[in-house]
């Protein structure tokens, strides 16, 4: 999913958005994380990250709101990789953020692998995609998916990952609200609440239609945590509604929100989704799903 350049001057690596096309959630484990199964594919929304060598780990952001201190895993993930080099180097790190956070596009933990793979670049410590993989589950659940394929299907807390060989061919238009969703709260919210029914359909499911017209897809696109999320904000802004009043026939929630995703199975259909989401007062942008390209 990540995609690294070296030059003369340092590294760059742009750091994928993903979408949940599925989420189910199991139940809690032992060790307080949920047990998950996700049918999840790479998006292209990129935050771009740029590694240049320098005396002390720096890290800075053309986004005001985002932390460049310790608190961002950014930086986690940087003193994480230097440690485990056992390296006394520093790095000039600047991050253009285009991943809107909080939305479930995770692009917290995206920003994390590409910080592991740009570094691993820059000072040539040669680890491997499964050695930065393991690194990465040390930062969060999410982290080790953006060193696999651009579609895959992730279980346990996000640290089992099954590349799913199958190259996509439909677009999506992306769209969310003017907030996020806390992740912890969501959470919390879905503890709260009875447990899911059973029989509802799981990854295996919709695993035989992605190849198939989008709209097939459309009743498999179980998200466990959308009903949760809802009840964080009586005040919210519908955006499903937004779009399957706009005709979309295949709209789910991705990870704990606040985004919504419509699948389509042409670029008009998806531009034509997101002009009517802007226009409800949503944000919105058309992809390629499972792809490495923005449509602009």
């Amino acid at each position: 999913m990540l995609r690294v350049t070296s030059s003369k001057d340092g590294v760059t690596v742009d750091a994928p958005a993903k979408v949940n096309l599925t989420l189910r959630v199991a139940g809690v484990r032992p060790d307080g994380y949920h047990d998950l199964e996700s049918v999840v594919a790479a998006v292209g929304v990129f935050d771009r990250l740029s590694f240049k060598p320098a005396d002390e780990l720096d890290l800075t952001c053309d986004d005001p709101t985002v932390p460049s201190g310790d608190d961002n895993l950014v930086m986690k993930a940087a003193r994480l990789f230097r440690e485990s080099c056992d390296v006394d180097r520093g790095a000039r790190i600047y991050l253009q953020k285009r991943i809107p956070a909080g939305r479930g596009f995770g692009g917290g933990s995206s920003d994390a692998a590409a910080c592991l793979a740009g570094l691993n670049a820059l000072w040539q410590c040669g680890k491997s995609l499964s050695e930065l993989a393991g690194l990465g589950a040390k930062l969060g659940s999410d982290v080790p998916l953006f060193f696999g394929s651009p579609v895959a299907v992730i279980r346990g807390r996000g640290e089992w990952i099954e590349p799913v060989s199958v190259r996509l061919t439909w677009y999506a238009a992306l769209a969310w609200p003017g907030y996020g969703n806390p992740t912890a709260e969501v959470y919390a919210a879905y503890d709260r609440r009875p447990p899911s029914a059973n029989g509802r359909p799981g990854a295996t499911d919709i695993l035989k239609f992605l190849r198939g017209p989008a709209r097939e897809a459309a009743p498999f696109l179980v998200n466990d945590l959308e009903p949760a999320a809802g009840s964080l904000r009586s005040d919210g802004l519908s955006v499903r509604t937004l779009l399957e009043r706009a005709g979309a026939a295949a709209v789910g929630m991705t990870g704990s929100g606040s985004a919504y995703f419509a699948l389509t199975d042409t670029e008009i259909e998806a531009r034509r989704l997101v002009d009517a989401a802007r226009a409800g007062g949503a944000e919105a942008v058309a992809v390629v799903l499972g792809g490495d390209i923005q449509l602009v």
